[in-house]
């Protein structure tokens, strides 16, 4: 059965409006999507090997897996992780960028408060940026003991499971900013 809608349209320029919205928002997050990216690979690979990375990750992860391990004796130079066992080098893709622009975006192109995405993008920001100093870390272990089994750990489960995080985490958010209240049935 179909709902009578009154003589001027109003349900009709609703629903216009609320396809509007979803394409505007869709717009938003692709576009900021690709200026992230864009962003990113601008960066030059020097500074990223020598400062971001080394500063920003290595040095973090050594420190890191020297406090849990310290028989280890791991090294941060540059963009690797040296030690008697291992040789793990951070390069460009290795550092949790696409999720963490994923996450980025999607709290940029939700509807919320300004105040809200704040609190949103540094909390996912900071997420995303241990979660990905634990899989570098993890890598290292696996890289050292275990390479049979680092193909299946870096390119499939660690990079699913941050998506996985990032998503959960978005949903998280997502659902703590609606002021919507919805009365039972």
């Amino acid at each position: 059965m179909r709902r009578a809608s009154n003589s001027n349209g109003y349900d009709s320029k609703r629903h216009r409006m609320g396809r509007y919205k979803e394409w505007l928002q869709f717009t938003i997050f692709v576009g900021c999507y690709a200026l992230l990216n864009y962003g990113y690979f601008k960066i030059p690979d020097d500074l990223f090997l020598n400062v971001i990375y080394y500063h920003g990750v290595v040095m973090v992860c050594a420190d890191l897996i020297n406090m849990l391990a310290p028989l280890e004796h791991v090294l941060a130079q540059q963009n690797h992780l040296l030690s008697a066992k291992a040789n793990l080098e951070i390069v460009r893709g290795c550092d949790g960028a696409g999720v963490l622009f994923l996450v980025m975006s999607a709290i940029v192109a939700f509807p919320s408060t300004g105040r809200r995405k704040l609190i949103g993008l540094l909390l996912g920001i900071g997420l995303i940026y241990l979660l990905n100093l634990l899989r570098i870390s993890i890598l290292y272990f696996v890289i050292a003991y275990r390479p049979d089994w680092f193909q299946l750990i870096h390119v499939y489960l660690a990079p699913t499971l941050m998506v996985l995080v990032g998503c959960c985490y978005f949903a998280w958010w997502a659902f703590g900013s609606t002021e919507k209240t919805y009365e039972p049935a």
